[in-house]
């Protein structure tokens, strides 16, 4: 099991969609969320990871509590879910509050409750259908060695590339790993 610090964004069970500015070292809002999708879980980032999207990399925390936008939390890494959106590569790593004892028995994705998995799942396959119906594709769920496989990657990312602009960033990787882009 590897040990992380999530920085949250957003809220469990919010409508409001903020996300990191790495360029401005804020958290911004970002979007309301259309009709009555709210967040199944509390939504952060890892700091020191990029994913294939240019944005750092997402992270869902599974916990019974709503953490504040802005605040970080240990937590512990027990598998990942596989979406493309729009194009592009967007893996949520899923991780467990650690600092919870209510959910110390929870060691892999098996432990977690299927019906909050199948949750996210149709959240994040259907949250932005309103843009282009199959904007998001969710390809299902990994075990833990490869979120932290996935992990390795994406800070190998952030500390090769972190400095570029998104929009460069994501030109570049096309080219060089289009496996990780549906074009």
């Amino acid at each position: 099991m590897s040990k992380i610090v999530v920085n949250i964004e957003i809220q469990k069970d919010s409508n409001i969609k903020y996300e990191y500015d790495r360029k401005r070292g804020k958290i911004v809002v970002d979007r309301i969320l259309r009709g009555d999708f709210r967040y199944p879980a509390n939504y952060g980032y890892l700091e020191d990871a990029l994913d294939w999207d240019g944005d750092e990399l997402d992270v869902l925390v599974y916990s019974q509590e709503k953490f504040l936008p802005g605040t970080s939390l240990n937590a512990r890494i027990v598998g990942a879910m596989k979406m493309i959106d729009d194009g592009e590569t967007d893996t949520k790593l899923i991780a467990v509050h650690d600092d919870d004892y209510r959910l110390e028995n929870i060691k892999a994705l098996e432990d977690l409750d299927s019906k909050w998995l199948e949750e996210i799942k149709y959240f994040f396959s259907n949250y932005k259908n309103w843009k282009r119906p199959g904007i998001t594709k969710v390809s299902g769920f990994e075990n833990t060695s490869w979120a932290l496989k996935e992990y390795q990657e994406c800070k190998d990312l952030m500390r090769e590339y972190g400095h570029l602009p998104k929009k460069e960033f994501i030109s570049k990787m096309m080219k060089m790993h289009p496996e990780k882009y549906e074009i």
